[in-house]
């Protein structure tokens, strides 16, 4: 039932962008090809690096990234960060995002809940002999947020049309968030 109702909203929110925002008679076509593949666990997020290669980036809760590439799941893993990161219920792997000159600087970022359970964003760049590898020696973790709860960690990285990194980092958990983070702009976590 929560699906639907998710999907509902999600035709509702369509129906309205399209209809408002882009003035009459202007309404864009959307084309949907469906990805259909086995031997993926927990997948979060799926993104494209931009880089006119039309790879997809899978990122799987428990801290691996796969590629899909010409119509099937490639072998082996991008990249596994399994024993850095903390997963289950609303922790692990979140997602990933790559940078805006990510053709020429190889630089991608990582949202993630340490082993700590701490959210973390990360930067990394792939290898320079080879575009389908993450190289782990290049791991700096840039920041960290402390968490007094393991729920409600956001998730989702996205570069900006001004080039700049944005990120959502959830209401700081609890149930019925506790601590009223959701509602407040300046709010501090003790630690």
């Amino acid at each position: 039932m929560r699906k639907f109702q998710a999907l509902h909203c999600f035709i509702l929110f369509l129906f309205f962008f399209l209809t408002n925002s882009h003035g009459k008679g202007q309404v864009p076509v959307l084309n949907f090809s469906p990805l259909v593949t086995t031997g993926l666990t927990a997948p979060l997020d799926v993104v494209n690096a931009g880089d006119g290669t039309n790879r997809l980036f899978i990122v799987e809760q428990g801290g691996s990234v796969k590629i899909y590439s010409g119509g099937t799941l490639q072998a082996g893993n991008f990249l596994n960060i399994a024993d850095t990161i903390s997963a289950g219920g609303e922790r692990g792997l979140l997602s990933i995002t790559f940078h805006p000159g990510y053709s020429t600087n190889r630089y991608f970022f990582l949202y993630f809940t340490n082993v700590s359970g701490v959210i973390s964003v990360a930067r990394m760049q792939t290898a320079a002999n080879n575009p389908n590898v993450a190289d782990r020696t290049s791991f700096i973790e840039l920041l960290t947020i402390p968490k007094l709860f393991a729920n409600h960690n956001g998730g989702k990285l996205h570069f900006g049309q001004d080039g700049n990194l944005y990120f959502g980092t959830g209401d700081g958990g609890g149930g019925g968030d506790p601590n009223n983070f959701a509602q407040k702009s300046n709010c501090r976590i003790p630690g």
